[in-house]
């Protein structure tokens, strides 16, 4: 994608970027809550007044994690050409891996979703932050991609294969997929488990024909 960016711009994304990364590294095992603001901007050498004129929540920051996420996982399905299940199993797979150093990470998205009364709306990413996220990437209308949408590709890829058991709808399939995103992992948590695609995969079978 071809596109001039202000310097304001840049080191606006770069500074909104630099606070999430921090964010990430100090949860590890971590609750999101229990890392001070103070904490994450001394990493980034940012003022909170800087902090909070980027996310004026905290947990801001996990939805905007969302946001580079769902893009990172769209852009790897694109890349790696996986279809219907395995683009499924892709997704979990990489909630998984990254689980590996940063649990706390999902378990605190979980959380915060938890106290919600509706899914909150995730953010577009701009055009300095995936330039930043993606140099020399053509991204042109990944900021309209949602992980809704990504399930909906996937199930209708599904089910064009016969591959969705039967009486399960697209649309009850895509909101299952939304549970064991949560689910699985959560009660991998629970049960003191660090096999979290064991636990995804011991989900999906019972959609797969």
């Amino acid at each position: 994608m071809i596109m001039t960016l202000s310097l304001r711009e840049k080191k606006k994304a770069k500074t909104k970027l630099a606070l999430l990364h921090a964010s990430l590294n100090l949860i590890g095992e971590r609750s999101f809550r229990q890392v001070p603001v103070e904490e994450i901007c001394q990493q980034v050498d940012v003022s909170k007044v800087t902090f909070f004129k980027f996310f004026p929540q905290k947990e801001d920051v996990l939805i905007f994690f969302m946001s580079v996420w769902q893009a990172q996982c769209f852009l790897e399905l694109v890349d790696t050409g996986k279809r219907g299940w395995e683009g499924v199993r892709h997704i979990y797979g990489k909630v998984a891996e990254d689980a590996k150093e940063q649990p706390g990470v999902m378990l605190s998205l979980i959380s915060f979703l938890s106290e919600q009364k509706m899914h909150p709306w995730v953010p577009k990413l701009t055009e300095a932050e995936l330039s930043l996220l993606f140099p020399e990437r053509d991204t042109h209308g990944v900021e309209e991609v949602t992980l809704d949408q990504i399930f909906k590709r996937c199930v209708k890829e599904i089910k064009e294969e016969g591959e969705l058991v039967d009486p399960v709808t697209a649309e009850e399939a895509v909101e299952l997929l939304f549970s064991i995103f949560y689910g699985a992992f959560l009660s991998a948590h629970l049960f003191r488990s660090t096999d979290y695609m064991a636990y995804y995969d011991r989900h999906l079978k019972l959609l797969r024909r």
